[in-house]
């Protein structure tokens, strides 16, 4: 998070905004990287308090976030809703000088975190529920027709962090923006149709749902958008995973991939073509987390480590980035 935007949030603006929603006792927090994220009680139970500078999304976009996320709701998707305040209001603002911050709260999801490093909890099972999700919300988006909102949530290339790159990015990284344009002309060149381009979540991964019992429950959504199908299942494919350090790495990635489509083939079905763009898929999310990295100012962080693994990758590749997905996926014919 910049300084600058740190500083305009007051512990009193906090309060303020979490008594909307009746909130009890210590206000906790989780996260600061791109949003400022909470935890607190009311009425004896867990609730999500999210706070979100202007310059980063504008009330108009969550509040299209928020109708995604009820809608997929509605349609027995499994994520967690956001809750009305005392206003009876889904969001509430908060001006701070020449810009605001907008405020909402959300169910706790049921359950974890899982540990992706634990076969016990990163299994087979899990991969194919992670499918199953994902292809219930890609099924459901091909109905999704907001023409109620003010606003709609934007198509992915309209990201700032995808329009503003190069501004982010470290001059000895501006081959991440050259390679990221050139990406971005192949894409243009794609066909788009309800039976693959929709809303997406963008940012399926460990940290974004927890497990209860085998069930997963999915939550911040603040990175949807209008986007191929393809790019939701690319990033929650296990690029960063540890499992590549070991020496069966190809045959456990394997396991994964072939789970998690048997689950997304439960909810959607997807045209086999698109797995040959699963590799540059992959390699655009690498090349849009690194400069999200720059945006929020990891590398200073306590998750620079993280960071540098992102960093790592954009150097020197990833096997996943030559992997024969279509190959892999065969059973689907």
């Amino acid at each position: 998070m910049k300084d600058e935007i740190t500083a305009l949030l007051s512990d009193k603006l906090v309060s303020t905004a979490a008594a909307q929603w009746s909130a009890s006792n210590k206000i906790e927090l989780l996260d600061n990287v791109t949003n400022f994220v909470y935890q607190f009680q009311s009425q004896d139970q867990w609730k999500i308090l999210r706070i979100t500078h202007s310059s980063h999304r504008s009330e108009e976009q969550i509040i299209a976030e928020l109708d995604w996320v009820n809608f997929l709701a509605e349609h027995t998707v499994p994520v967690a809703r956001p809750c009305s305040s005392r206003n009876q209001r889904l969001t509430e603002t908060f001006p701070v000088g020449n810009s605001y911050f907008t405020a909402v709260v959300f169910e706790f999801a049921a359950g974890q975190l899982i540990e992706n490093a634990d076969p016990a909890e990163w299994n087979p099972d899990l991969f194919r529920s992670m499918g199953r999700i994902i292809g219930s919300m890609h099924r459901v988006a091909k109905v999704y027709h907001p023409a109620h909102l003010s606003q709609r949530r934007p198509h992915w290339y309209e990201d700032d962090l995808i329009q503003n790159a190069r501004q982010y990015l470290p001059p000895e990284q501006l081959q991440a923006a050259d390679e990221l344009e050139e990406i971005l002309s192949q894409f243009s060149q794609l066909p788009i149709s309800p039976d693959d381009y929709g809303l997406i979540h963008g940012d399926v991964n460990p940290t974004n749902f927890h497990v209860d019992n085998g069930k997963i429950t999915l939550f911040d959504f603040d990175d949807c958008a209008y986007n191929w199908f393809i790019n939701d299942i690319a990033v929650a494919m296990p690029l960063y995973s540890s499992m590549f350090k070991e020496p069966d790495w190809e045959t456990r990635l394997c396991k994964f991939i072939v789970s998690f489509m048997r689950g997304y083939e439960e909810e959607n079905h997807l045209d086999d073509k698109w797995f040959n763009l699963l590799p540059i898929c992959m390699r655009l999310q690498n090349l849009i987390t690194l400069v999200a990295m720059h945006q929020a100012n990891v590398p200073g962080s306590q998750y620079h480590s993280f960071y540098e693994l992102v960093l790592k990758t954009f150097q020197n590749g990833h096997p996943l980035f030559n992997y024969d997905f279509r190959t892999t996926c065969k059973f689907l014919d």
